[in-house]
């Protein structure tokens, strides 16, 4: 059996030195150079009222337009969706389905005259019959979201829909009530 001896550790050397996170960032000066408690980069983190660092909860566009955090996004549910009312052009070999609306299309108020953007149309199951349908067999049901642009929207009136792919243009020929 082998026997521990008391060996004597020399200390090392090292020391710790206390310094506050304090300062932000500093692009300017040299990595070397830097005080203690300045960074060189950092992700979503700010020097706060008190110098400490705290981090962002986030942040939004502010180009000019409305900010994100100001827009209502409205949805409304549909249960009789259809498309049988096409008009075909021969000159741009297509047809236009002149009652689906689709991403990108124009909303307006009936009497209000607000007007908006469809940012995206969803076919889903909304009676709880377990069935979605489709537009193609005049069965369609699923909500339609969009955001309003100008004016503001009264309570219960008719929504109108322009196809952005639309033949004639400046036509609503939708209606939702």
């Amino acid at each position: 059996m082998t026997k521990l001896r008391n060996r004597r550790l020399a200390p090392s050397g090292l020391q710790s030195k206390y310094f506050p996170f304090t300062g932000g960032i500093n692009l300017v000066d040299p990595a070397l150079s830097i005080s203690p408690g300045e960074c060189v980069s950092a992700d979503n983190f700010e020097v706060d009222i008190r110098g400490r660092y705290q981090r962002l909860d986030g942040y939004e566009r502010a180009d000019g337009q409305t900010l994100p955090s100001k827009v209502v996004y409205y949805r409304i549910p549909f249960t009789l969706g259809t498309s049988k009312y096409s008009v075909f052009s021969s000159s741009y070999s297509s047809a236009f389905s002149l009652q689906i609306p689709s991403t990108g299309d124009m909303v307006k108020g009936e009497t209000s005259a607000a007007t908006g953007t469809i940012l995206q149309v969803s076919i889903e199951d909304v009676t709880g019959d377990s069935s979605a349908g489709s537009f193609a067999t005049s069965n369609a049901e699923g909500y339609i979201y969009f955001v309003v642009t100008s004016g503001t929207l009264q309570d219960g009136e008719t929504l109108l829909f322009l196809n952005s792919d639309s033949a004639f243009g400046s036509a609503f020929n939708v209606e939702y009530n």
